[in-house]
């Protein structure tokens, strides 16, 4: 049995050790960097986006629920996981839909950019798809 608890607790122990690695890191982007870079940061090391939303929402002295919500719509999170994520952690509907519209004006080009593939030719003259993880337009075919 006490195998059992030493196991259990050694599990938690390096479980909170990884929670509290990229929270830190959070933190230091979002001081760095900004919000959006740290919550694509975040997204980018395979932190849900509850997990982001549920760490906002405990620091909410520090960081700004909506504009959070606008930054994982910015960042590429799909509709849905956002809206999951939100109602988890009781953050209103209204919030929600605010935040979207704000992405989608704000980001909108850049998040549709992303959505299709751009085709260039190849060497053989075949166009070719091209799909980019960048937001940016890259300048060939601006």
């Amino acid at each position: 049995m006490k195998k059992i608890f030493a196991a259990a607790f050694l599990l938690t122990m390096a479980a909170t050790s990884a929670a509290a690695a990229w929270t830190d890191d959070f933190a230091k982007d979002f001081d760095k960097l900004g919000l959006d870079r740290a919550v694509e940061n975040a997204l980018i090391n395979e932190v849900s986006p509850h997990e982001i939303l549920t760490f906002i929402v405990s620091n909410s002295e520090k960081f700004d629920t909506r504009l959070s919500l606008k930054a994982l719509y910015c960042a590429g999170v799909e509709r849905t996981e956002v809206r999951e994520a939100a109602d988890k952690l009781g953050i209103t509907i209204e919030e929600v839909s605010t935040a979207l519209e704000e992405s989608i004006a704000e980001c909108g080009s850049r998040l549709a950019l992303n959505d299709r593939d751009v085709f260039f030719p190849n060497d053989s003259g075949a166009a070719a798809p091209k799909q980019y993880a960048s937001p940016s337009t890259p300048s060939h075919i601006q």
